[in-house]
């Protein structure tokens, strides 16, 4: 296989990823909703994966072009040899007739707007979560409920959420505490500490800075929406395994539909995680897979192993050339 060709298919197995991919997930969720953990985990994996191989291509690229000839002629010889070396297909290929930086610019491009895009999102969520955390326990009161350091807001709605240790942890409102009974809001805290300890508000930190550039990628956009939901029902397990499931099943049904707190109607959604969403009911009583969901959640593994794969044959040759001094 040439050069020519491994460019086409790694081009084609993106952009069917790219096209076919919320499909993909919605078709495999009842699989994957078994293992939310793991399913969280590998989308997210998924999609830095797909952003990877796609400015991947430009080292493919690079080997059909030429040299970069602003360089002066020995430095441009050294790293047209450091090309050649590089490349484990044969000679012959037809030149693009471009200078090779300019694929070869296209993994530092994709890294950068990765950092950029993760910085921005983890300034903009410090900022936003600190003022938000500052004005909820200016008119909040501390109490241990349950084993669990909790801020009560004097909010009327059945609410509950929580932000990172540092910014106050879990909140729950007075509307809660009159709405549940001990045993649900046992559950409903025991939920929000599971996303403490399991560090959910990082995770999604990390996936949508990451990916902020390329939510416009169907496939992107649907990993970024999914993946949410995922630690919400890792988090409800993790509740169900201390208080059992008819408590939190309660819990979720008195406290509906997930509200933001009355002043945060600004940030975005994931900026708080909610113990809520009576949808989540009939993922705690185990329901059965059917065999074609957890066929497509294999699929979406295997894919993700597949773009690892292509990724390293593709870096590995260039690393190699650098290491032996072309």
């Amino acid at each position: 296989m040439d050069v020519t060709a491994v460019t086409l298919l790694l081009s084609t197995a993106l952009l069917l990823a790219a096209l076919s991919g919320p499909v993909l997930l919605r078709r495999s969720a009842p699989a994957l909703a078994s293992i939310p953990r793991v399913a969280a985990l590998t989308l997210t994996l998924s999609a830095l994966l797909w952003i990877a191989a796609l400015v991947a291509l430009g080292p493919v690229v690079a080997w059909i072009s030429t040299g970069p000839s602003w360089l002066p002629q020995q430095a441009a010889e050294v790293c047209g040899r450091c090309l050649s070396a590089s490349s484990p297909f044969t000679q012959g290929a037809v030149s693009l007739g471009i200078p090779a930086i300019v694929p070869l610019a296209l993994p530092a491009l994709g890294l950068a707007a990765a950092l950029i895009g993760l910085i921005g999102e983890v300034v903009r969520l410090k900022r936003s979560h600190a003022a938000l955390a500052r004005a909820l326990q200016d008119s909040s009161t501390q109490k241990v409920l349950h084993g669990h350091r909790v801020h009560i807001t004097p909010d009327a709605r059945p609410v509950a959420f929580s932000f990172p240790h540092r910014h106050g942890g879990i909140f729950v409102s007075r509307g809660t505490l009159a709405t549940l009974t001990p045993n649900e809001l046992a559950a409903v805290l025991q939920h929000e500490h599971a996303h403490l300890s399991q560090r959910h508000h990082l995770y999604l930190a990390i996936l949508n800075g990451t990916t902020r550039y390329f939510r416009w990628i169907p496939f992107i956009r649907a990993v970024r929406a999914a993946v949410p939901h995922y630690l919400e029902i890792a988090a409800d397990r993790a509740a169900r395994n201390v208080t059992g499931t008819a408590a939190l099943a309660g819990a979720l049904l008195h406290l509906g539909q997930p509200a933001l707190p009355e002043t945060a109607a600004h940030l975005p959604e994931h900026a708080v995680l909610h113990a809520a969403g009576s949808e989540r009911i009939r993922h705690l009583t185990g329901q059965p897979r059917p065999p074609a969901s957890t066929a497509m959640a294999a699929g979406v593994g295997a894919y993700a192993f597949m773009l690892a794969a292509a990724i390293a044959a593709v870096h590995w040759p260039y690393l190699l050339a650098i290491l032996t001094g072309c």
